[in-house]
């Protein structure tokens, strides 16, 4: 059986005996008071030590949390008993996670900003000589610098919460945001693809959601020339997956025919909110009318997210 001295110098927390003077009488640990020696007036150091109420106090650049409890010897106070538990860590990952949100809040609202002058850039395009250069412009600028930057935003959250817990994944995930930084400066969205199906599959080795694949069909001859479009229709749909589904897979299903090519793109996520058709959307759906073909998406709350792209051969 435990001694009261063993049980006391136990006690995990910092705990020391006063007189009710404040003289130090004994204490368990020497933390916070390395270079305190016993008789020595505690009140120096702590003004406060003797409230016998809840509290915090700092010493030495710590932080602790205070309980107070007088001993009393026939109805009178003799001295105090002080526990300190050190809550400077708690204290401290509070703070960094005040600091991260407003800091989160900050990247949020410049995407906000970023993407209301996408749109004021796209309303004075529209007003030039050249409306159809200009257009094309703003859609890239879309595309591939704003959905980079959304991936970037994206790896930033996760960066932050995952920067001391998990050291090997932050890693991973400042790589995975260098290689972003290093396809938007490349412009690969030019490259050549030979087929449809190599097309979906580069777009399915670049996206960070499952994505699975299927081709029904011979491709019509006419489908190459909408290649580029059909790269930006799927990237929109992958960042509004991304965005609003909630959701960890994608499916692409391509019907094909001699004479027509139905592309239907879904997700397995559960869309919230209403549906509004943002800048990207909105580019995305005139220039499939553009192009000749047919665009339909389907956004209906609790569901996933999908668009259906549909192109027949002009006669």
């Amino acid at each position: 059986m435990k001694s009261t001295k063993q049980m006391f110098l136990s006690i995990p927390d910092t705990v020391f005996v006063t007189d009710a003077y404040g003289y130090i009488i004994d204490f368990n640990r020497t933390k916070p008071f390395d270079n305190v020696k016993k008789g020595r007036k505690i009140t120096s150091l702590i003004q406060d030590c003797l409230i016998t109420d809840d509290g915090e106090v700092r010493i030495n650049g710590c932080v602790f949390k205070r309980k107070t409890m007088p001993i009393r010897y026939k109805s009178n106070v003799s001295g105090y008993t002080v526990m300190l538990t050190d809550v400077t860590e708690e204290i401290n990952v509070t703070e960094e996670r005040r600091k991260v949100s407003e800091e989160l809040e900050n990247l949020a609202e410049a995407l906000k900003r970023s993407n209301s002058e996408l749109e004021n850039l796209v309303m004075q395009a529209k007003q030039l000589t050249d409306y159809a250069e200009q257009l094309r412009i703003a859609q890239t600028i879309h595309d591939d610098a704003g959905h980079a930057i959304t991936d970037l935003h994206t790896i930033c959250q996760m960066c932050l919460k995952l920067r001391d817990s998990d050291p090997n994944r932050y890693k991973k995930l400042i790589s995975e945001g260098l290689e972003i930084c290093r396809r938007s400066i490349a412009a690969d969205g030019n490259r050549e693809c030979g087929s449809l199906k190599s097309l979906l599959e580069a777009f399915a080795h670049i996206c960070r959601l499952r994505t699975d694949i299927s081709v029904i069909g011979v491709e019509p001859s006419f489908l190459k020339e909408k290649y580029e479009l059909i790269e930006r229709i799927l990237k929109e749909a992958y960042h509004n997956t991304l965005d609003h589904s909630f959701a960890d897979t994608m499916q692409v299903s391509v019907d094909l025919t001699e004479s027509s090519a139905k592309i239907s793109i879904s997700d397995n996520g559960k869309f919230h909110g209403e549906f509004e058709k943002g800048f990207g959307l909105s580019v995305i759906e005139e220039s499939v009318i553009a192009s000749g073909g047919e665009i339909t998406f389907v956004a209906e709350s609790g569901r996933g997210f999908g668009i259906i792209t549909e192109w027949r051969r002009q006669l």
